[in-house]
Order: structure tokens, then C-alpha cells, then sequence
């Protein structure tokens, strides 16, 4: 019984020295820096028609991209996973800014939301906003 223990003992301590330390972070073929630039025609009621252009990241095949600072009018912000394929349905949120450029003209500073489906190709990407007025979304890698 001592020897099975002591052969049990040793075995842990091996494995445990052959183990490493720390597990690296998992890296995307995605993750690193993208411009993202957001078009939207002008809506069927009139309201005019706006491009976004603004910075994102992607980190382990999450994307997090903000355009003009938080509470702000004009502030957005589009989040969500990349599948492996490129694929991925991504959210975003703000508030409007001036009401000629928002539906139904509400007040600036109204908070919306809609969803954004995406595909991503090693150095580009485009994406179509799902609700509302038509929107399309273009990613282009700059690292």
C-alpha cells in the first residue's frame, strides 16, 4: 500500500511539473484592429441618410466598437461574438442625434437598439442592420 501511494505521489508531481503555467489566451483569425464604417440610406419617412466611421477591436472573436463618447448624442456602440466561419448577429446601441436623421424625428438623445447581421473574411467584412431602415455596415482590418 506505501508503494502504491509513493508511485501515486511521484506520478502527481510529474504531471504537475509538466503541466504549464499558464494557459495562453485564445486567439481568432479575426482579433486585432478594425475601421468600421455604418451607412444608412435616408428613411422611408424622410429622415435623412448618415455615415458612421469609428474604430473597433476584436479579442478572442469579440468585437467592441464605439463611435463618439457614451451619453452622448450620436453615440454608438456594436457588440458581439465571431463564429469561426466569420459569421455573427451583433447589437447595437445608442442614442440618436439630431431628430432629421432619426426615424420619426424623436428627440435627440433617445436610446435605440437594433441587431446587425455580419460576416467577416480574414481582412474585411460587411453586415446588414436588421430592423428598422436599411443600413449596411463595412469592417476592414488595419492590424
Amino acid at each position: 500500500m506505501a508503494r502504491t501511494r509513493a508511485r501515486f505521489f511521484a506520478l502527481m508531481t510529474t504531471c504537475l511539473v509538466a503541466a504549464p503555467a499558464a494557459a495562453q489566451a485564445p486567439t481568432t483569425a479575426f482579433d486585432g484592429t478594425w475601421l468600421v464604417i455604418v451607412s444608412c440610406s435616408a428613411a422611408s419617412d424622410g429622415a435623412l441618410g448618415y455615415t458612421y466611421r469609428f474604430p473597433a477591436s476584436i479579442s478572442d472573436g469579440v468585437l467592441h466598437g464605439e463611435h463618439e463618447a457614451k451619453g452622448l448624442p450620436g453615440w454608438l456602440t456594436i457588440d458581439g461574438t465571431i463564429k469561426p466561419n466569420g459569421s455573427a448577429i451583433l447589437l447595437a446601441q445608442g442614442l440618436t442625434g439630431r431628430p432629421s436623421y432619426s426615424v420619426d424625428r424623436v428627440q435627440s438623445l433617445t436610446p435605440y437598439a437594433y441587431h446587425v447581421s455580419a460576416h467577416f473574411g480574414p481582412t474585411q467584412g460587411t453586415g446588414t442592420r436588421i430592423e428598422l431602415r436599411p443600413c449596411d455596415l463595412q469592417f476592414s482590418k488595419s492590424s
